[in-house]
């Protein structure tokens, strides 16, 4: 499988220098060691600390390697210089492996009109945009977010026919709440070491204080927004792992119950044909 990705280690590296920055600051203030050199020093990191930021909004290729249930054995980085080898080793893989299933997130989509179609967005999950398209022999999810782009593509003769709908959490927000305090600590911390000098001493701590807090304050509820339960259909492959999972609401419900049925028998007319 193939997807297109960013790669967010960069902010955790920004968010790193900040705090060390920032650590470093608070303790040249209790020893007594703040001067025009240790403040230009600490300007320079935290400006070094957010121009570590800007890969981030780069999309990075990955080729991902799954066993037999659904676990990834193996991700590589794709890049122009590596793109030759890496088609060459997926081919090597085929010769030396059964391939049940491939997908790739610039690959064609069937030019025949899908049997069922609709659209899930999932705000949690950076603002993630999933097409699904339901084919006569398979179904194609064309997933879209802020952070990657990804084709998931199930063939019914993968499928056991089994379904099951369940109520449970989105974990996305875990990466809303993350992402927030990331974002609280990143604004307070470049903002002392920044502007300390023109806010001045005396405010630049209720600053500090109020920032911090208040951006504290609005975690309580991105916290608890993981704890609202929806309806999710999940699809089973033969191994007995969810293949396929979309979330049910008011919108798509009927349709999907639609898309079971349609699903299941074409599953049944599979097993009926002679091997």
């Amino acid at each position: 499988r193939s997807i297109r990705m960013n790669d967010l280690n960069w902010l955790s590296a920004s968010f790193i220098v900040v705090l060390l920055v920032n650590a470093a600051f608070l303790g040249f203030i209790f020893w007594g060691m703040t001067n025009s050199i240790t403040a230009i020093a600490e300007k320079l990191a935290t400006i070094f600390a957010l121009l570590l930021i800007i890969p981030a909004f780069r999309k990075y290729e990955y080729y991902l390697f799954f066993g037999i249930n659904k676990n990834p054995l193996l991700g590589v980085k794709v890049s122009a210089k590596n793109k030759k080898t890496m088609l060459e080793a997926v081919n090597l893989v085929k010769q030396k492996a059964e391939i049940i299933n491939e997908s790739y997130f610039d690959g064609p989509l069937p030019s025949a009109s899908p049997v069922f179609q609709f659209t899930e967005f999932d705000f949690a999950d950076f603002l993630s945009k999933s097409e699904v398209r339901i084919y006569e022999d398979k179904i194609i999810d064309v997933e879209k977010s802020l952070v990657e782009e990804a084709t998931t593509t199930i063939k019914y003769d993968e499928l056991n026919g089994q379904t099951k709908l369940v109520k449970t959490i989105n974990h996305n927000w875990d990466n809303v709440w993350c992402n927030w305090l990331f974002f609280v600590g990143m604004v307070t911390g470049s903002t002392t070491i920044l502007f300390g000098e023109q806010i001045g001493a005396h405010h630049l701590f209720s600053l500090y204080l109020r920032l911090f807090i208040g951006g504290i304050a609005l975690l309580i509820p991105l916290f608890l927004l993981r704890y609202i339960k929806s309806d999710v259909l999940i699809f089973y492959d033969k191994q007995d792992n969810d293949a396929f999972w979309t979330r049910v609401n008011l919108t798509n419900r009927e349709k999907l119950f639609q898309i079971v049925e349609f699903v299941k028998n074409k599953i049944e007319l599979a097993k009926e044909k002679p091997l």
